[in-house]
């Protein structure tokens, strides 16, 4: 169960990032990251369980600030780049996150790996660098801000890895949105253009995807290791292949398959191995 809400949250990010590829073309990433978690406010108040109360000093610990500040960061690093790049090469780039979280999951987590795991993280880095590769010459800065988005996506799911047995998915998730309006507004402010009428309701719906997403993430990380779950990311890739092909008129590459095809085995691997606590 854990897994699968895992799973359906990839599926949910590739929607909304093709939406915010489409909504960077007008608007800032930097406003459009804002505005996510502006709008997705309401909604999660209104979907807030009646026995989950609104906490401060949850809201006020060090847990959700530094998880805030890890995502916020790390997907506005996305956002970014998934405005310059195909869709799929971003993907790709994203996916060196669960390779930093399998680490992050022995050295914080305490949990062990075996030599399962090292073989499909090779795989899997080998695979990104065949989707990156046509791309490395001409872009190289923004694959550079990518990786370093990947590295803060991971510290994210680390600390919803660590909080999210003890507080309400939709908790966790409000308090997410708020820090995020919080730490965003004041870099959005000087670039701020108010969005066009056709614009809103793609960021009503990029609102609502977000805060389903870290609905379930927070029910799937409650549910299941992190090391289990982080090379479920892989559902993006196939699923980014599409978006560009069929929205965006991008047709995938020999080598975007074949690099698809080492991460799908990679994370097959990794998902095959037993992961012991110490």
């Amino acid at each position: 169960s854990g897994m699968a809400h895992v799973a359906f949250a990839s599926l949910i990010f590739v929607t909304m990032s093709s939406a915010i590829k489409v909504v960077t073309q007008t608007i800032s990433p930097l406003q459009v990251t804002v505005l996510r978690s502006v709008l997705s406010i309401p909604i999660l108040f209104l979907i807030l369980p009646k026995h989950v109360r609104f906490d401060s000093r949850l809201l006020f610990s060090k847990e959700h600030f530094f998880r805030s500040v890890f995502g916020y960061t790390g997907f506005l690093a996305f956002v970014a780049c998934a405005s310059k790049l195909p869709l799929t090469v971003a993907a790709s780039i994203l996916y060196t996150s669960p390779i930093w979280s399998l680490l992050l999951s022995a050295l914080v987590l305490k949990e062990r790996q075996n030599i399962a795991t090292a073989f499909g993280l090779i795989l899997g880095l080998f695979g990104m660098l065949a989707i990156v590769q046509p791309t490395i010459s001409s872009a190289d800065t923004w694959i550079v801000i990518g990786l370093i988005g990947a590295a803060l996506d991971s510290l994210a799911v680390m600390m919803i890895r660590r909080i999210a047995s003890v507080d309400a998915p939709e908790q966790m998730a409000l308090y997410f949105m708020l820090w995020s309006s919080v730490i965003g507004l004041p870099f959005a402010i000087p670039v701020w253009v108010w969005p066009a009428p056709a614009d809103w309701p793609l960021l009503l719906l990029i609102a609502g995807l977000a805060a389903l997403l870290q609905i379930a993430l927070g029910r799937g990380y409650a549910l299941v290791r992190l090391a289990r779950a982080a090379p479920l990311d892989f559902v993006r890739l196939p699923a980014s292949l599409l978006v560009d092909l069929v929205c965006f008129g991008i047709t995938p590459t020999p080598m975007m398959w074949l690099g698809t095809g080492l991460i799908l085995v990679g994370s097959s691997a990794c998902l095959a191995e037993r992961v012991i606590r110490k």
